[in-house]
Parts: C-alpha cells; structure tokens; sequence
C-alpha cells in the first residue's frame, strides 16, 4: 500500500485511478443511455425488447463470469491487465458498430453485447483498485471522486460526441455533416479508450501479502464459499440482496432516460442532452457532497436516505407534468444517482476484510449484472402490457381516464412505477445492514 496522508487526496495515482470512472460513464452515457436504443426505437422502428434482451443476455454473461474473475484477482496482481484488455475490447467493438449498415443490424447487437460484457467486466478489477491509491476514510472520499469525475465525463461526452450527430451543438452550426444516432459510435470508442490511459501508466497496484496459484474451478469455488460464509461477515448477503433490488431500478433508469425523455416529454436531442447534462452535472456535485459527508456520518444512513429519495423522485416523475418541475427533479435523480455509487462501494468494503476484497467486489458485480438482466427484462415486459392497444394497457386508460394524447406515454410511467416499486423492495431489505466504520490502514 503506497503510504500517504489524509491530506493529500489529490494526487497522480488518485486522479488516475478516478479518470477511468471518467471514461467509462462516456461510454455507458452516449452508448447505453442515450442513442444505442433510441437508434433502435426511434430510427429503425423496433420493438424496446431488441435492445433490452441483448443488454439483459450480455449482463447475465457477465454475471456468471465476474464472481471467478474477482476471486481471480484477490490472488495476483494483474487487475490493470484485466482492465486494460476488457477496455480495449469494448472500445473496439463500440468503433466497428459505427460501419455496420441498418440492415445488419443483428451484428449491432452482437457487437452491443460484446461492448457491454466488456464493459462490466473490467469493473471489479477497477473497484478493487480503490485501496491501492486509497485508505481509511480517505478511501470513502476518494470513491466520491471517482464518481463525480465519472459525471463529468458523461457532460463532456456528450458535448463531444453531440456534433457527430447532429452536425451542430445548441444551435450553432459547425460546418460539418451529422451522422444521426450512428454517429455517437466511434467518438465514443475513442473517447473511452483516451481516458483510460492515465489508469495504465500511474496506477500502481498494492503488492500482495500472499500469493497462490488458483484455477478458474478453484475461483468459482472460492464464490461458492464466499457465498457460504456471508454469515462469517455480519450483513453482507442482506446487502447483496438489498442492492440486487436497488440497482435492479437505478440501472433501468440509466437504461431509459433518454427514450423516456424523447416519447414522455417530447424533448428532442438538443434538449435532451442539455437536460441529462443538467442532472449529470447535479450527480457530480452529489457525490463530491455525499462523499465528503461519508467521511463523518453513517454510510448505511446516507444509502437510506439516498433510497428514500429515488422512490419519492421516481413517483413524482409519473404523476407531475409541469416541465419546470420535471427538470429540478432530472438534478434530484442526478444528485441520488451519485450518492447512491458514492456509499455502495465503500460500504461493501467496510463489511468484509481487505484481502478478500477482489472476491466480494466479484459478488457485488453479481447483484449488480444480475439486477441488470431483470430489470431491463421486467421494464420491457411491463412497457409491453401498457401499450394502449393491448387489454391491460386499454383497461388502464379507461380505468384512470387518460386522454388520447397522453396515452403513449402510459407504457413509460408504469415502467417508472415498477421501479419505484423494486427500490422500496431494496429500501425493506436494507434496513437491517448493520453499520460499517472506516478502513484503517493495514
């Protein structure tokens, strides 16, 4: 572990370390949230589901895969390599999908699923990185900034990437030619793999204090016997359980938000990107605010708090139509959005000990994938029931009055329902995770 201060947080390693959130939000904003599906929906006229179960089947490979991956890392010192080689895969997959004609769209897909997998595996070898540039409750404000700075990547991702693919930025003309939702593709890959440098030259990672050798049977078997023994280590599974729920919804909002505000509040791309920018830049001030506050309080209380708030914002969204209201609450969920990534890491940290760090990250990345294979799966299933030409979607517009122009958007806001209804689940669960303290140097 490199020796350092509490003081002094702002160092190479930790602004290294903190860019890679940097660069992989511009992938997970332009990619996933913000053009991919509406490119699907909007541009070529298919159903929610083309996106939704590609996504759904590249995280549930992920799921399967992480645990051993994670168990891998907590007996060698390659976490930087795993990184480095999921990194590259994704952004390479992301470019070729930028060449890929309408009519071959199935090879988008694959690409998609390849890009994402990738994308999430690189995770827990990055998390665990945590305590080689951190330690204490420094490590607490330092995962703070590791999320802010990974929002102000997804604001200048999509400032970068906006002229590609309109071919202007807020109405001024650049002289160069957009490309449509396509576009967004190859600068985001390029984008990606610029910023992820810093992490491969100035991270350093901590020296192990025990190696051995392991398989990849041995590392499943070591998930399996993390998975035992939870009770060895006092509110892990009851976390685990809490956050599959929680990020079950969190993840389909990040998912959503762009098509939901392009069909529920006709916002076209300009406006939507000057309003996901908005709460982007309310998720930056969020977790530098709730990572400082960590550094005192209880996390378990702010991750309750952070909780409550979702589900009063997410039911605020279906039932609220002034436009003015419906900005401030984008900078609430972004503000929740970021203290939610800001006390989740450590949390789950403080709960089990240093040298098994890799593995429970692996069991976090678990919870985490396999929320994200059932949450897309349960949105595009209730957005499918909802449509106004289906019984239930029919019998709901009569049963709630809903007029004609407002009753396309009934799919989206009972899917934000559904939502609200998985976090209060998580909220239940939660409620019993016992209070963590600090890690102290070791």
């Amino acid at each position: 572990m490199n020796q350092t201060t509490p003081t002094r947080v702002w160092r190479q390693e930790v602004i290294s370390w903190s860019l890679y959130d940097f660069a992989n939000t511009i992938y997970s904003m332009n990619i996933v949230s913000l053009y991919l599906k509406r490119y699907l929906v909007e541009d070529l006229k298919l159903d929610d589901r083309y996106f939704d179960i590609p996504f759904a089947i590249s995280m549930a490979i992920a799921a399967l895969l992480l645990p051993a991956l994670g168990a891998l890392s907590d007996h060698s010192t390659k976490k930087k390599l795993f990184v480095l080689l999921f990194t590259l895969t994704c952004c390479i997959a992301v470019g070729v999908m930028a060449i890929v004609p309408a009519s071959l769209v199935f090879i988008t897909l694959v690409l998609f699923m390849i890009a994402q997998f990738c994308y999430e595996a690189a995770m827990p070898f990055y998390n665990s990185l945590l305590y080689s540039v951190s330690e204490g409750k420094q490590a607490r404000f330092v995962s703070g900034i590791g999320v802010s700075l990974g929002y102000i990547g997804s604001i200048l991702g999509m400032l970068l990437v906006l002229p590609f693919v309109t071919g202007s930025m807020f109405g001024l003309d650049l002289g160069i030619s957009g490309w449509g939702k396509v576009g967004s593709f190859l600068p985001t890959a390029a984008l990606f793999l610029l910023f992820s440098i810093p992490l491969f030259l100035w991270v350093h990672e901590s020296p192990r204090h025990l190696k051995r050798k392991v398989s990849f049977t041995g590392a499943y078997r070591d998930v399996w016997d993390g998975l035992r023994q939870t009770s060895k280590y006092p509110g892990v599974l009851r976390f685990l359980i809490a956050d599959y729920f929680i990020e079950d919804a969190a993840t389909t909002v990040i998912l959503n938000m762009g098509l939901y505000c392009s069909v529920v509040l006709s916002l076209a791309d300009t406006q939507i990107t000057s309003f996901l920018i908005i709460s982007t830049a309310s998720a930056v001030v969020g977790a530098f605010i709730v990572g400082k506050i960590a550094e005192h309080w209880s996390l378990k209380k702010l991750m309750m708090i952070d909780v409550v708030g979702w589900i009063v914002a997410l039911v605020a969204f279906v039932f609220i139509d002034s436009m003015a209201v419906i900005w401030i609450l984008g900078s609430v969920v972004g503000i929740l959005l970021g203290g939610l990534w800001t006390t989740s890491r450590p949390l789950l940290a403080e709960l089990v000990p240093r040298e098994e760090l890799g593995r429970f990250f692996g069991l976090f990345s678990l919870s985490g994938r396999a929320a994200a294979v059932i949450g897309p799966l349960i949105w595009t299933t209730v957005v499918y029931f909802f449509q106004p030409d289906r019984p239930i979607g029919r019998w709901a517009i009569e049963k709630f009055g809903i007029d004609t122009a407002h009753a396309s958007h009934l799919p989206y806001k009972a899917g934000v329902i559904s939502l609200a209804v998985l976090m209060l689940v998580g909220l239940i669960i939660f409620r019993k995770v016992p209070h963590t303290q600090s890690r102290q140097d070791d």
